[in-house]
Formats: C-alpha cells, sequence, structure tokens
C-alpha cells in the first residue's frame, strides 16, 4: 500500500487563494484544477480563513459587493446596446428597401 505525504501550504498561500477565490471570476472548481488542490481543501480553507473578520475582511466584502453590482448593471447596458444595435439594423433595411 502505498502512503502518500500530505502538502503542507503557508498561511500566506492560502490566504492568497481565498483572496483569488473572493476577488477573481474563478470558482473552486477551477482553482482547483489551476494550482493542483483538492477541491475540498480550498473550501476548508474558505470556511476556516472566510470566517475571520476584521478591517480587511470588511474592506475586500464592501469592494466585492460593489464589482458585483458594477458587473451586473454591465451586463445590463450590454445587452441593452445589443438590442439598440439590432433594431437599427432592423430599421435601417426597412427604409433602404422602400
Amino acid at each position: 500500500m502505498e502512503v502518500k505525504s500530505r502538502r503542507r501550504y503557508s498561511k500566506e498561500f492560502r490566504e492568497d487563494v481565498i483572496n483569488m477565490l473572493r476577488i477573481g471570476d474563478k470558482n473552486v472548481p477551477e482553482l482547483s484544477r489551476e494550482l493542483g488542490i483538492c477541491e475540498q481543501v480550498i473550501y476548508r480553507w474558505n470556511k476556516k480563513l472566510g470566517d475571520q473578520s476584521g478591517p480587511n475582511n470588511e474592506k475586500i466584502n464592501d469592494q466585492e459587493k460593489e464589482v458585483r453590482e458594477l458587473r451586473g448593471k454591465l451586463a445590463e447596458v450590454t445587452e441593452e446596446r445589443d438590442i439598440l444595435k439590432k433594431a437599427v439594423r432592423i430599421f435601417s433595411k426597412q427604409s433602404s428597401s422602400k
């Protein structure tokens, strides 16, 4: 039977991974594949390190909320722009065919 040795990660590395998860566009499975770390390990780190509250975490949470809101607004405005572009094409075809 083969015994696997456990990899040890520094606290700074774990915090960096959790910050990448919170701020970035990547979810746990994507980070897991990219970094070669088991998903459950990342979930465990997030639970343990995410529960620590402090001024830095509050600032990150506020920034994260703002980023989510802005991404939502951007998606909405982009969709509206695309609809207007289609409408312009439709109306320009109708007016040129007369």
